[in-house]
C-alpha cells in the first residue's frame, strides 16, 4: 500500500518530469498542454491509485488536444481528446499543463470514485505549498462543463458530458479541504462504511495555555474522540508523539490509532471501525451497533448524507462544537 508522498518527495518528482519533458521538447516544436498524470507531477500533487488497465499512462508523457484532428505522432508522447475546456497553468515559466480542476476532470473516466474523492482531497491540502484548488472551483468547472453540452443540444448538436461526470459530482460530496495525507482520507471513509458518521478533518484543539491549534488528524468533537494516522507526522521524533498523544489524553479526549494495515483490508477496516464504536460506547454510555459495509457510492446517497447525526439519534449532548463541512 502506498503512503502518501511530502512536499520534498513531490518536488523530487516534478522536477524529474520537467527534466523528460525538456528531451521532448528539444525533439519537436509541438507545444499542447500536458494533461493528466504529467500535469499531476507538475502540479507536484500526489497521484491517486490508477487501474492496472491505465497504467500505460504512467509511463508516457500525456498532452491533450480539443479534438483528433489534433493529434500528431510523436515519440514519448500519448495524446488524448479533452473537447471540454482546456484550462492550463504554466509550471516554473516553462511547462503549460492543464490547470488542477481540469485536471481532476480529466482522470474522473481512469479513476474510481474512491480514488477521485481523494484526488480531490489532495489538490487541498491543509499545507498552502500544497493546496491547488478549492471545492467550488472544481464545482464551478463541472458546472461549465455542464453547461457546454446544455448549449450543444440547444443547437441541435449531439454532445454528451464526459465519462466521469456523475462520479464527480458525487466526489464532491465526500471531499473535504485542509487535510494532510491521502491516508487520511482512505481512513476517514472507513467509519461511515459501517454505518458511523464521518469524522472531521484536522479539527483544531487548544492544549493548556497554548494559542496555537493542534490539529487531530480525524475527530468526533461531539464525543471527544480522534483517530491519528501513523506516519501523518513523521517529521515529529517519536518522544513528540509520545507527547502529542499524552497532551490530547490529558485534555479529556479518547485516543485512537490507525495505520496502515487497518487500510485496505475489508476485515481490518471493520475491526477499525468497531474500536471507534467501542469508544463512543464508553463515551455515551450506549450500545452501538455496526450496519453492513456500505460502498463508497452508497456512502454518496441522499438517505446517507442527509442522515441526522449519531448524537442526536443517541439523544447525546455533545461535549464539544461541531463544524459542519
Amino acid at each position: 500500500m502506498n503512503s502518501s508522498y511530502t512536499l520534498t518527495e513531490l518536488t523530487a518528482v516534478k522536477y524529474q518530469r520537467m527534466d523528460i519533458c525538456s528531451a521532448i521538447r528539444r525533439r519537436t516544436v509541438w507545444r499542447p498542454p500536458y494533461a493528466l498524470t504529467t500535469a499531476l507531477e507538475l502540479l507536484s500533487v500526489e497521484m491517486p491509485r490508477i487501474a492496472s488497465n491505465h497504467q500505460r499512462m504512467m509511463n508516457s508523457t500525456v498532452v491533450t488536444v480539443p479534438h483528433p484532428n489534433a493529434k500528431r505522432h510523436v515519440q514519448g508522447i500519448t495524446a488524448v481528446v479533452w473537447p471540454f475546456s482546456i484550462d492550463t497553468v504554466t509550471v516554473d515559466n516553462q511547462f503549460i499543463c492543464t490547470s488542477p480542476t481540469c485536471t481532476w476532470a480529466m482522470l474522473s473516466p481512469y479513476l474510481e470514485l474512491e480514488e477521485l474523492i481523494v484526488l480531490a482531497d489532495s489538490m487541498m491540502r491543509r499545507d498552502r505549498r500544497l493546496r491547488r484548488t478549492t471545492i467550488d472551483a472544481l464545482s464551478l468547472y463541472l458546472d461549465n462543463a455542464y453547461r457546454q453540452v446544455q448549449e450543444a443540444q440547444d443547437d441541435g448538436k449531439a454532445r454528451r458530458l464526459f465519462r466521469g461526470y456523475n462520479n464527480c459530482r458525487r466526489a464532491l460530496l465526500l471531499a473535504r479541504s485542509g487535510t494532510d495525507s491521502s491516508m487520511e482520507t482512505r481512513t476517514r471513509f472507513v467509519p461511515p462504511r459501517y454505518g458511523l458518521d464521518m469524522p472531521q478533518v484536522n479539527y483544531p484543539i487548544y492544549i493548556g495555555r497554548s494559542t496555537k491549534p493542534l490539529y487531530l488528524d480525524l475527530a468526533y468533537p461531539e464525543f471527544k474522540i480522534c483517530i491519528e494516522h501513523e506516519g501523518s507526522h513523521h517529521a515529529r521524533q517519536w518522544l513528540g508523539d509520545v507527547k502529542r498523544r499524552q497532551d490530547i489524553e490529558d485534555d479529556g479526549w479518547k485516543y485512537l490509532q490507525a495505520t496502515k494495515l487497518d487500510i485496505g483490508y475489508e476485515d481490518r477496516e471493520e475491526a477499525l471501525a468497531r474500536r471507534i464504536a467501542d469508544k463512543m460506547q464508553e463515551v455515551t454510555g450506549k450500545t452501538i451497533q455496526l450496519t453492513p459495509r456500505k460502498t463508497i457510492r452508497q456512502l454518496c446517497d441522499a438517505r446517507t448524507t442527509k442522515r441526522a447525526p449519531l448524537y442526536e439519534r443517541l439523544r447525546f449532548a455533545p461535549l464539544l462544537p461541531i463544524s459542519h463541512a
